[in-house]
């Protein structure tokens, strides 16, 4: 594991170079394990330039101490292009309190250290079947996207982020650009987004975006692609929706989650989302699902290894770590 660069990576370096950002925090370390377990089973070594392990978190030296010991060894090969970055390093301040706002905030700001496309993952994703850079970028260099209506009770965030850049709003919940992980960012339309925000705004990007409370990340980015013209099909390529995940709607919905398993026989499906309100309420008919899902990809090798990610707990908050 290497620190990160003190330097941003310009937006003109190789083209074809892709970064993997992910933004977590202390009690997301156990998916972090099994995450970077997927990595080592699932993703051809070079498909990242480099892996961005995010810090949301004022804990960083126990997330840190933890992360070194239980999840940099998960990664295998790929453990040689990990980058850990505690959260104040782009922000440039602490803030007292971390948690949604600020990852969002913290998913575009990370542009100033990444390549000129970065594929943006949260914890609770895990790869499932083998893929390659070619998952992620098409053959005429355009990233790769899947689009599905805004989300039922976001349309507010949605409309607000038009409104912003003066995109007029479509029809009720237009098909867009995803609100959730895995999602593709373009380093040089990030750039330019946080310039303009921070140029109107007379304040941090940061600042603007955790207060203001009427944004989220990936619907305020589409808005800004859609107007600056021509961006949106200059740099994307439209492909099938590659992961399926349990939201936290699930919950104490068995049968949902067992309807958005469904697909996951698709050979084109290779990501897994399982979100942690799953597992803190857990409902025995989901952690058996879960369970059964883990080992069916051979994320888990036995019951104890299940038991332990099946757990949520915050080793921050505790005298020592717990390690299976």
């Amino acid at each position: 594991m290497t620190e990160p660069s003190p330097d941003p990576v310009s937006i003109d370096a190789n083209p074809w170079s892709l970064d993997l950002v992910v933004v977590g925090f202390t009690g997301e370390l156990r998916a972090l394990k099994l995450q970077a377990r997927s990595l080592r089973l699932y993703v051809s070594e070079g498909t990242f330039s480099r892996i961005i392990v995010v810090v949301n978190d004022n804990a960083y030296s126990a997330f840190r101490a933890y992360f070194e010991t239980e999840i940099l060894p998960e990664y295998g090969a790929h453990a040689e292009c990990i980058e850990l970055v505690d959260y104040r390093d782009l922000t440039g301040k602490p803030t007292a309190k971390t948690g949604w706002r600020s990852q969002q905030a913290l998913k575009l700001l990370v542009v100033g250290a990444v390549a000129p496309q970065y594929l943006l993952l949260d914890s609770k994703n895990h790869f499932i079947r083998p893929v390659d850079q070619s998952s992620f970028i098409a053959v005429d260099g355009r990233l790769r996207t899947h689009m599905y209506r805004v989300i039922t009770g976001f349309e507010a965030y949605f409309e607000a982020a038009c409104s912003y850049f003066g995109v007029p709003h479509p029809e009720a919940r237009p098909t867009i650009m995803p609100t959730a992980t895995p999602f593709m960012m373009v380093s040089k339309h990030a750039s330019a987004l946080l310039e303009l925000v921070e140029s109107r705004e007379a304040t941090s990007f940061f600042t603007f975006f955790v207060e203001s409370r009427r944004f989220t990340e990936f619907y305020f980015y589409y808005a800004y692609l859609c107007s600056v013209p021509g961006a949106f099909d200059q740099a994307y390529s439209l492909s099938n929706k590659p992961n399926v995940t349990f939201f936290a709607s699930a919950a104490e919905n068995h049968q949902k989650l067992v309807e958005s398993s469904k697909v996951l026989d698709d050979p084109n499906i290779y990501l897994l989302g399982v979100h942690r309100h799953i597992l803190e309420v857990g409902q025995p008919e989901n952690l058996a699902a879960i369970s059964k899902l883990w080992h069916r990809f051979e994320l888990v090798s036995d019951d104890r290894e299940t038991e332990y990610f099946l757990g949520f707990d915050v080793p921050a908050k505790r005298k020592k770590f717990i390690f299976f």
